[in-house]
């Protein structure tokens, strides 16, 4: 699957093409920095281990087909990444997929969000699924207001859901309906 460039202006600079496209092995590297940038910010995630760019290339690997995995880039740097996964519920859901979305630190704010979350919302529109849902940290501004803006709803927060560096936090629920995909 490949996208569009997309013309993204970067606060007072000059726009630039930015390209979201299926990950690949190569992009192991950026996609656990771009990870180890969000367990020090503690803003998208609430898990504090780190991973290698060798366990990102495995992971890299189990994400094709109805779970795909997406990077946006620019001139050759890799900014972001999008991925679905299987909703990790029993008994499976056929048909709702989890998101994870990482922004480059540098370049959050940007637009490079919103390109990576309409592109893997068409991919799960494409794959065929019906409902997307997400978790974040409640003090993430940023993530809640990609999520307004791409038409995800907030449904709930579980408060003091994780401790970080000796500090509760609250974690807050979204999901997205492919209202054409419901059968």
């Amino acid at each position: 699957m490949s996208t569009p460039s997309t013309t993204v202006g970067f606060q007072g600079k000059p726009h630039f093409q930015l390209q979201v496209r299926p990950a690949e092995t190569r992009d192991a590297q950026d996609i656990a920095r771009i990870y180890l940038q969000a367990t020090q910010d503690h803003l998208a995630t609430f898990e504090n281990f780190l991973v290698t760019p060798e366990e990102r290339a495995r992971w890299v690997l189990e994400h094709s087909g109805k779970f795909p995995l997406l990077v946006a880039e620019l001139n050759g740097r890799v900014l972001g990444w999008a991925s679905l996964s299987p909703y990790q519920v029993r008994p499976h859901t056929d048909g709702i997929a989890e998101l994870l979305i990482y922004i480059d630190r540098d370049y959050r704010r940007h637009g490079v969000g919103r390109e990576l979350m309409r592109a893997i919302q068409s991919a799960a529109r494409t794959q065929g699924h019906f409902k997307l849902i997400g978790r974040f940290l409640a003090d993430n501004d940023a993530g809640r207001t990609l999520c307004r803006l791409t038409g995800w709803r907030e449904v709930g927060v579980h408060e003091k859901h994780t401790a970080l560096e000796g500090r509760w936090h609250d974690v807050v629920l979204v999901e997205y309906l492919i209202t054409e995909n419901l059968k």
